[in-house]
Parts: C-alpha cells; sequence; structure tokens
C-alpha cells in the first residue's frame, strides 16, 4: 500500500515536471555575435556547363545522317523505311523545336 503510494506521487511529480514549460532566455545580441562567428562568402562566377545543348547538337547531326542512310538503302519504298524515315524526321523537328525555344511556350509557373 505504501509502495504504491509513492510510486503515485513519483508518477505525479514526472507528469508535473514533464508538463512544465521551460522559460527560454537568450542574450541580447546573441543573433549579432553568431552571424559575426560565420565566415563571409567569397562571390565567384560559375559558368553552367552545357553538356545536354551539345549532346542535343550531335544527335542532331547523327539524326540527319541516319536520314540520309535510310533514304540510299531504302529504294524500293517500302512501308518499313518510309516508317523509319518518318520517325527520324519527327525526332529532328522535335529536337530542332527544342533547341529553338519552343518549350518555354509550354512551361507553365504555378
Amino acid at each position: 500500500m505504501h509502495e504504491q503510494r509513492m510510486n503515485d506521487v513519483l508518477e505525479e511529480r514526472v507528469v508535473q515536471a514533464l508538463e512544465r514549460v521551460p522559460e527560454v532566455r537568450i542574450p541580447v545580441g546573441f543573433a549579432a555575435r553568431v552571424a559575426g562567428q560565420v565566415p563571409e562568402r567569397r562571390a565567384f562566377a560559375v559558368r553552367p556547363a552545357r553538356y545536354g545543348l551539345m549532346t542535343m547538337r550531335i544527335s542532331m547531326a547523327v539524326l540527319v545522317l541516319a536520314l540520309v542512310v535510310v533514304a540510299m538503302l531504302t529504294t524500293e519504298r517500302s512501308i518499313y523505311g518510309v516508317a523509319l524515315e518518318w520517325v527520324l524526321c519527327a525526332e529532328l523537328v522535335a529536337l530542332a523545336l527544342w533547341l529553338g525555344g519552343v518549350r518555354y511556350f509550354f512551361v507553365h509557373e504555378v
């Protein structure tokens, strides 16, 4: 009985300690002191890499070569050769439009 009562008192004290909101005191000028300790950033110019742009230009050149090769090899005008030519032409037009900046017309900012 005595042990149960001591457990209840202890539990009540723990709950009160946990429910107590601590008082936070921030000294005056604390933010200024912390900001003064941060090292100063040096400004430097970074040139963006243009690997995607170069890849697209190389892809367009490869597509033009592929179109010439397919046109030379499909002299009997099979349906597969014509379909392949149309697919390559569509890819070439899509890349040209993308490089031309048409992608900015379809970007909607929220």
